[in-house]
């Protein structure tokens, strides 16, 4: 007895028995950010839903930085935490920008399990490419509008 004790004991600290699904499910999110008054400071709404199932993810915690991909370490974004709003799955965050560019959010998860989602987004200033998205995922670019960035998929 003490032995079949001791084996549970060691497979859950080891992580070897199996977790309830829909806290080991993947998450998924879209990423919409404004532009607000002030400069390089965007207002992002997040929408989080589990991969597979599609089902909002309430009661989540995670935090949102940013890195550009062109200049690795040179350029990034102290997290800031993301806050609920509105509905279940609903999350809002503002970060402020070093420079204008494509810059890679980044969505850190540890509650209600821990996961990272990375979002490209192209933050106006460049000519010709103004409000463009590149989705992870997708690999593909589509014209935005409005000022409005968003980024889709993982």
């Amino acid at each position: 007895m003490k032995d079949l004790l001791f084996l549970v004991v060691v497979a859950a600290a080891l992580g070897l028995l199996p977790m309830p699904a829909a806290a080991a499910e993947r998450k998924a999110a879209e990423v919409e950010c404004k532009p607000t008054d002030e400069k390089l400071v965007y207002d992002c709404m997040i929408t989080v839903k589990a991969k597979a199932s599609g089902a909002p993810i309430a009661d989540a915690e995670f935090t949102v930085g940013a890195d550009m991909p062109s200049m690795p370490g040179a350029h990034n974004v102290r997290p800031v935490p993301a806050e609920p709003h509105g509905m279940a799955g609903m999350y809002r965050a503002r970060i402020e920008l070093e420079m204008t560019g494509e810059w890679a959010l980044k969505l850190d998860f540890i509650k209600p399990s821990r996961d990272r989602l990375i979002k490209k987004l192209h933050f106006g200033g460049m000519a010709g490419k103004e409000g463009s998205e590149s989705g992870m995922s997708q690999g593909k670019h589509q014209s935005m509008s409005h000022g409005v960035h968003k980024g889709k998929g993982n």
